[in-house]
């Protein structure tokens, strides 16, 4: 999977965070503290850099000597010029200072790094990075919004709505395994779900732009509408012998249409959700 990475803004501007806009000279935007591979990959600041980099959690955080608390957050909008770089932001939770210097080393910030005003991409996972210190990760665990008629998933989920609580665990800790916006999740997409064609969308999803599709099996999944639609891509797919992009997950003994006993699958009933969300990323690391 693409490695985890996070947004530092650092400003010596004491109300640099008070509104959602702020500019950076182009000089300071990802070309100090940040590593040669990242600054080469997004440096020139293009729109798939943009596109990409939107999509990254961040951190906003003043220069030492403001003595101000950080906070959490993304970006909603990225603007180049010549004269700089315009960022506009929502921010999501406060991150205190002393916070902050306590999780430099963890968070890959360097010992001068919070006295100097600039813009850089660290590898790290940041939401594991807050977990460690009590950090609630579902009171943080938004993001830019990401319009699901174009957006590449690593991982879809279809299920039969009667264990939409189990399925909804794996789905929080898999998003503290790979982020925000990796996993097409009904919910989390509720109002771009609201639409016409809702069943050509929803298969473009599963068969074109998915990564990996896991089915939740279970006997209730055979009666669902949406669900055997959901279920005619996985199909195709097996018809098209790429059966490395299909992972089942039983939750009962049902029986379901096309899926045969020599099929292999995970026993949803045997494994925590933080088991379930782990071996999705296992197989996942398996399709890069």
């Amino acid at each position: 999977m693409t490695e985890d990475l996070y947004n530092l803004f650092i400003s010596g501007d004491e109300n640099a965070w008070e509104s959602n806009t702020k500019i950076f000279d182009l000089d300071r935007c990802l070309r100090e503290y940040t590593e040669k591979d990242i600054v080469g990959k997004f440096g020139k600041l293009g729109k798939t850099d943009i596109d990409e980099i939107k999509k990254l959690p961040c951190i906003f955080a003043y220069e030492d000597y403001c003595v101000k608390d950080a906070s959490i957050g993304y970006m909603t909008d990225i603007k180049v010029r010549q004269a700089g770089v315009k960022i506009t932001i929502q921010k999501v939770k406060e991150l205190s200072l002393e916070t902050l210097h306590k999780l430099q080393f963890e968070l890959d910030i360097k010992s001068w790094e919070l006295n100097r005003t600039h813009w850089a991409i660290k590898k790290v996972n940041l939401y594991k990075e807050l977990q460690h210190i009590g950090i609630d990760f579902n009171s943080i665990k938004t993001g830019p919004p990401v319009d699901i008629t174009k957006h590449q998933f690593d991982v879809s989920f279809t299920f039969a709505g009667e264990f939409r609580n189990v399925v909804e665990q794996v789905v929080n800790e898999f998003e503290k395994i790979a982020g925000i916006n990796k996993i097409f999740y009904d919910n989390n997409y509720i109002s771009q779900l609201a639409r016409p064609s809702l069943d050509t969308l929803l298969q473009d999803i599963y068969r074109n732009r998915s990564k990996l599709i896991v089915v939740f099996l279970c006997e209730k999944y055979q009666e669902k509408e949406w669900c055997g639609l959901e279920f005619r891509a996985v199909r195709e797919m097996i018809k098209e012998k790429v059966m490395n992009r299909i992972m089942y997950i039983r939750l009962d003994t049902g029986h379901i249409d096309g899926v045969l006993s020599t099929d292999g699958y995970i026993d949803g009933t045997k494994f925590t959700p933080q088991q379930l969300a782990n071996f999705i990323n296992e197989r996942l690391n398996f399709l890069e």
